[in-house]
Parts: structure tokens; sequence; C-alpha cells
């Protein structure tokens, strides 16, 4: 019942047009919620420059501690995760960097490593070039990675098929796996089982039907626009490119990546 009623408060506010209304409140909210422990943090770490309140909002979540030791975590991982400990001088891309929460940790976690931070958004990406200076950034245009073809040992993207249009995902797998190494390793999540809930009835017949599914959000990228993936379905679309080397049901481990389904896969 409660489901229901999230579900049918969810269409009411979409059909208003209230969407942009309900976010401008709920980031006014987190600011002042927020306001004091995150200028306390701040004060602690005078030399760490962190994104605009905005930034954080449509990017993360507006909380400093977290943004900084939550981003430093998923650096270790993605450096775990990819195998990066045995290869002498990496170069890593996080795909979708958003205002290079995790990207920024990676030098110095990993010496001689080179690390790049691509996104959409080109207003973000100025931001991280002034704000980061140990990260190459570059706005991605016209739906094709900036960089030649073979040139990662990892790409990660980390809640990034969850924000673009299910259509795309072919896409952007064959285009990862263009710029990844022979035998390069991608980590990707996706919405999985965990998030089933926040679809009604008729969209997860949908989902179920043809393996992903995605709102009418109209802009890409954007934190309201959601997309769901089958595993099974995904599963498939990746047998294209690359092989399985882990995969976390994020229902099962929700500690691996806040829910989500995790996958790590090798370029074939």
């Amino acid at each position: 019942m409660n489901s229901q009623l999230k579900q049918a408060g969810k269409k009411i506010v979409e059909l208003m047009g209230a969407i942009p209304i309900m976010d401008e409140l709920n980031f006014r909210f987190q600011q002042i919620w927020n306001h004091n422990k995150n200028n306390k943090y701040k004060k602690s770490l005078k030399r760490f420059v962190f994104p605009t309140d905005r930034a954080l909002f449509n990017t993360f979540q507006l909380d400093y501690k977290k943004y900084r030791e939550d981003g430093l975590i998923a650096a270790q991982e993605m450096i775990d995760w990819g195998g990066l400990n045995t290869i002498k001088d990496p170069i890593v891309l996080d795909w979708g960097c958003g205002t290079g929460r995790v990207i920024r940790h990676i030098p110095n976690l990993k010496i001689h490593s080179i690390c790049y931070g691509a996104d959409i958004d080109c207003t973000t990406i100025q931001w991280c070039r002034k704000a980061i200076d140990s990260v190459y950034f570059d706005c991605i245009e016209h739906r094709t990675l900036p960089y030649p073809s073979n040139y990662f040992h990892l790409v990660y993207g980390i809640s990034v098929l969850t924000h673009i249009p299910h259509t795309d995902t072919q896409f952007w797998l064959t285009e990862l796996n263009r710029v990844l190494l022979p035998n390069g390793i991608a980590i990707l999540s996706t919405h999985g089982t965990h998030f089933y809930d926040q679809l009604n009835q008729q969209e997860k017949i949908k989902l179920q039907r043809e393996g992903s599914f995605s709102n009418a959000f109209k802009k890409d990228g954007d934190r309201s626009k959601t997309t769901y993936h089958e595993a099974n379905h995904f599963k498939k679309m990746l047998e294209h490119h690359f092989s399985i080397v882990e995969f976390w049901e994020g229902h099962q481990f929700p500690q691996k990546m806040g829910g989500q389904d995790c996958w790590v896969i090798r370029k074939k």
C-alpha cells in the first residue's frame, strides 16, 4: 500500500509539472540542514576544494564529509577491483565524473597513474579543471569519448547508465570497449532489483518484457532521469564485447554500490 501511495504521489507531481519546484525545495532543505556540519568539516580541510552546493546536490549528496570520504573509499575500490596494483603506470578514465568525487583521489592512491575525467556537463568540467590539477578533464560532446582507441587500462562509470536512456546503453558499451586496451577493465553500475519498488506495475511489466526501462524525463544525465536494467538482459548486452569478472547484485550486496548492481567486466 505504501509503495502504491508513493507511486500515485510521484505521478501527480509529474503531471502537475512540479518536479523542478520539488527539486529546488529539496535542495534548499538539504542546504540548511547540512549547513553547520558542512562548514565545520570544510574548515578542518583548508586545502581541499569543495564543489558548489548546487553541483554537489545534482551529482551526489549535499554532505561535504561524505563527498570526500566516500569518494576516497570508492577510489581505492576502483584501484583494487580494476587490478591497478599490478600495473606500473595505469591510465584511468572516470566516465561521468561529475565533480571529480572519485577520480581526484586516484593520483594520490596510485602513484604514476594517468587519470582522466569526462562528463556531459561542461560547466562542471570547467570547475574540475580549475579545482583539481592532478587529473585531465574533458567534456563529452557529440556522443563520443574524446580519446583514442585502445588507450585505458581502466574505465569506470558509477551511476552513469542509471541516468541515460536505456536505448543508448549498447552504444555506450561499444564506445567504452573502443577506448579500453585489450583485456582492459570496466566497472559499471546499474539499477537492478533493489530499486524496482520505485516503479509502478505497468513500468515493471515493461521492464520485464523489454529488459530495461527509462522514465520519460526529458534531459539526459539529469538526477531525475532514471534507467533500470534487468540483470540477465544486461549480461546479454555485455556479451558482445566483454567477459564478466565480477557481478554483485545490489539487493544482495548493497554495500558495494549503494544498492546498485555492480559489474566488473573485461574487454575481450
